[in-house]
């Protein structure tokens, strides 16, 4: 193992869609020297076809299936900066092994601010409902106990810029690798 891997762990972000898992993550991939990987990219590039394809043919159970996959090859590997998708801790199999993986930060924001970002886009499959205010509000409210279980801290990012909360995350994951190392 190298110096930068004993002092840097690997670190994964777990959140909400819209909380900015990818965004920030790339941008402590930057300040680290790590290598930032996206589970949902896994899966896609695992499966041939976007995350909305998979969902069509064979619902959320089978993209939660391909996700347990693609995390559990991660396991032992170092050097990473790991943004999961915001379903990805509700299987523990998937919880301890991001626990194995590295230093678990969730990553959260305010839930309007999180809903704006998330409909930004139609690739959620979650949301493409009659009402998908309602549908977000219910996941997520389903969601917290989990993140909060999962998770070595949670960092609000409702009002920092990418880079703030890419620096100010990093400083608290040191923070929790140095309080495990004590």
């Amino acid at each position: 193992m190298c110096e930068r891997e004993r002092v840097l762990p690997n670190i994964v972000l777990i959140g909400f869609m819209g909380c900015g898992k990818s965004s920030v993550g790339r941008r402590i991939a930057s300040l680290t020297g790590h290598r930032f990987v996206d589970t949902d990219d896994l899966a896609v590039q695992s499966e041939g076809r976007s995350i909305p394809k998979i969902f069509e043919a064979g619902g959320e159970d089978a993209f939660r299936e391909i996700e347990q996959r693609v995390i559990s090859d991660l396991v032992g590997v170092v050097g990473i900066v790991l943004a999961t998708g915001g379903g990805a801790i509700l299987r523990e199999a998937n919880r301890a092994a991001l626990r194995k993986i590295g230093i678990v930060a969730w990553l959260d924001s305010d839930p309007d601010a999180l809903f704006e970002r998330a409909t930004r886009s139609q690739k959620r499959p979650l949301l493409q409902t009659e009402n998908p205010r309602q549908t977000f509000d219910d996941l997520r409210s389903s969601r917290l106990a989990i993140y909060e279980s999962a998770s070595d801290f949670r960092f609000d990012s409702t009002h920092c810029t990418h880079d703030e909360a890419a620096h100010r995350l990093l400083e608290q994951a040191m923070r929790v690798r140095a309080q495990r190392s004590d």
